[in-house]
């Protein structure tokens, strides 16, 4: 049986060094927290606000050195990670955030919570790109681990929860 694109995700963090996503659980995120579990070497850390995980995941990066993990889905949780990000950014903090985001049919048509993840983390990160096919998200991911632990600051990988269902 293929894997899934959100089973590929947690194995590629896995490999890259990372030991928790701190994010909150629900919506576009599900399949992300369903590979978690699934996968057993990767922690999934609840939070009750995504910008509490994105301090989270800047802090740990800052006290570790190693590169550290936040989730937002779409709307307001992206909205919610700025200010975390804006702080790991500047404080060379190497981060991966995953911007789930609405159904990539859904696309410009101004769905419910669509919020454009390009424009809006352009300012705060060093790789910012939306995945829409599971060919090419390996080697986005594989750019976006890359970056921020290169360039020591953020990345930001967006994945539209339809593809995260995806067979790899």
């Amino acid at each position: 049986m293929a894997k899934k694109v959100a089973e590929q995700l947690v194995d590629m963090l896995v490999e890259a060094g990372v030991k928790r996503i701190y994010a909150v659980t629900g919506d576009s995120l599900n399949e992300i927290n369903d590979a978690v579990r699934k996968n057993g070497k990767i922690q999934w850390v609840h939070v009750r606000h995504e910008e509490v995980g994105a301090y989270a995941a800047g802090a740990e990066a800052q006290l570790h050195g190693q590169l550290a993990c936040c989730a937002g889905s779409s709307g307001p949780g992206h909205v919610h990670l700025i200010n975390g990000l804006y702080d790991a950014q500047r404080s060379g903090a190497p981060v991966l955030a995953i911007a789930s985001t609405i159904p990539t049919g859904e696309f410009g048509t101004e769905y419910f919570q669509e919020t454009n993840t390009i424009k809006l983390f352009s300012d705060c990160s060093y790789y910012n790109e939306v995945a829409t096919t599971p060919q090419q998200f390996p080697r986005m991911l594989q750019s976006a681990l890359q970056t921020a632990t290169t360039r020591k600051g953020v990345s930001v990988i967006g994945l539209p929860g339809d593809l995260a269902k995806k067979s790899a």
